[in-house]
């Protein structure tokens, strides 16, 4: 192997020196640009000899071996084209098999090379890529700008695979996050959060998946305003594609939470800030610990059925319904004491203004019951003093961030298998989390070795 490496440093040292005296003569962007490719395929050549010659090297070449319980025998030796980062080689590997079992290649099991013949590292490159790119994109990136050229059908099983071992791999991966990863230092309130978007399923249309944020928050500072606000430290998340009852969602969500109250020092604030929907509060007020939390309805959810009463009160796009919601929307903000004007002031107009539409009066009952049903968790004056936040910014964002910039592009239909591996990559990779996944992956390969 020695003499391998030998003659490819060799071959590469004539190379660079014939293209740096190509480009020397005379330098322009142009020049230079090119330069940059044929020393990038000059060391991608190295990178291929190398790599072949490491696994042809590391071959069990035997007349029969033990695995798993059973023995093997030699039956050829053979070309088996593979993908690693430096691109396309071919290797000649032993096959093996036992009486009436599929055939045996040590040299795969043992290098990890069981994702549609991609290397361990090709394999991540892949699913970390998928995480962030459709396909025909991440394709189209590695033709110009890798060796590594897998085509779409690869791309999307390598997505599946990845993603579904995610999934097999929960209960390990979860331990490892909670013994290793390290606490978020300067936390001082966290903020739990529940939403839901749509994704277009297959044969079913456009159905609800659930997706969960947890963030840490840092000490109180006041902006340019004066206002108090804390930094964001990090956010961790958590989707699922749609099922009924969200039972799935609820298992996952709530290991994640009670992995991060285990974390905490009993000085740190808990808020749980959602929308109006009844689930996502039945959730909080039913756990042990989150139903002695701050519990925070989203501000801007609020504002959106000020807007509401507002059309049904003095008529859509009016002046005056813009006035009187732009002084609810202020006095909601900033004001103690501030939900209980709004509905005093729903209450005197819709009574005074002697409405008779049957649709306008039924807009102003169901704006009334939102704001009855959920004043106790609007005391916005006192949640901005204490800085903490009163909007659900964190987690709607992670449905566009999560969901709806890999999976809600036009004319994208998934199937529930499908879109799960999807959120299971881009979970870990948002939450930055990738490293702790993939050890754990490549640690569930190892245990399958064959023994030469």
């Amino acid at each position: 192997m020695d003499r391998i490496i030998e003659d490819g440093l060799w071959e590469l040292k004539g190379r660079i020196e014939e293209i740096v005296g190509e480009v020397a003569s005379g330098l322009s962007p142009r020049s230079l640009s090119e330069f940059e490719h044929e020393l990038h395929g000059a060391l991608g050549a190295l990178g291929r000899t190398v790599e072949k010659a490491v696994l042809e090297g590391a071959d069990v070449e035997q007349p029969c071996l033990e695995h798993e319980g059973a023995r093997h025998y030699w039956k050829y030796k053979g070309p088996q084209e593979y993908q690693c980062l430096f691109g396309k080689i071919e290797v000649r590997r032993s096959i093996y098999q036992a009486n009436g079992q599929k055939t045996l290649c040590p040299l795969e099991v043992n290098a990890g090379l069981l994702h549609h013949h991609l290397t361990p590292a090709a394999a991540e490159f892949v699913a970390f890529s998928t995480a962030h790119m459709v396909p025909a994109e991440l394709a189209e990136f590695c033709r110009r700008f890798q060796f590594l050229t897998p085509s779409e059908t690869v791309i999307k099983q390598v997505a599946a695979d990845v993603g579904d071992i995610s999934e097999m791999l929960a209960e390990i991966y979860e331990e490892r996050i909670h013994n290793e990863e390290p606490a978020v230092k300067g936390a001082c309130v966290v903020a739990f959060s529940r939403d839901g978007t749509c994704v277009n399923v297959r044969e079913e249309g456009w159905r609800q998946a659930q997706v969960g944020a947890i963030s840490h928050y840092g000490k109180k500072t006041k902006n340019a305003e004066g206002e108090a606000e804390r930094k964001r430290l990090r956010s961790v998340y958590q989707g699922q594609m749609p099922e009924e009852k969200t039972v799935t969602f609820d298992e996952k969500f709530e290991r994640e939470v009670d992995r991060t109250l285990s974390n905490l020092s009993r000085r740190t604030v808990l808020a749980c800030i959602a929308d109006g929907a009844r689930s996502n509060w039945n959730y909080f007020e039913r756990h042990p610990r989150l139903k002695h939390a701050v519990h925070i309805n989203d501000f801007w959810h609020a504002a959106q059925y000020l807007s509401k009463a507002s059309d049904a009160l003095f008529g859509e796009a009016t002046a005056k319904g813009q006035r009187w919601f732009r002084k609810y929307r202020r006095i909601l903000k900033t004001e103690d004491g501030a939900v209980e004007q709004v509905i005093r002031s729903i209450r005197y107009y819709r009574k005074n203004l002697k409405i008779r539409s049957a649709q306008r009066l039924e807009k102003i009952r169901s704006v009334l019951r939102y704001f009855t049903r959920n004043r106790e968790r609007m005391h916005y004056a006192d949640y901005r003093r204490r800085g903490l936040p009163i909007g659900s910014g964190v987690v709607e964002a992670a449905c566009k961030t999560l969901v709806g910039h890999r999976l809600k592009r036009a004319g994208m239909r998934w199937s529930i298998d499908g879109g799960q591996s999807i959120l299971n990559l881009r979970a870990v990779v948002l939450s930055r989390r990738w490293d702790y996944f993939w050890s754990c992956h490549q640690d569930a390969l190892a245990i399958h070795r064959v023994a030469a």
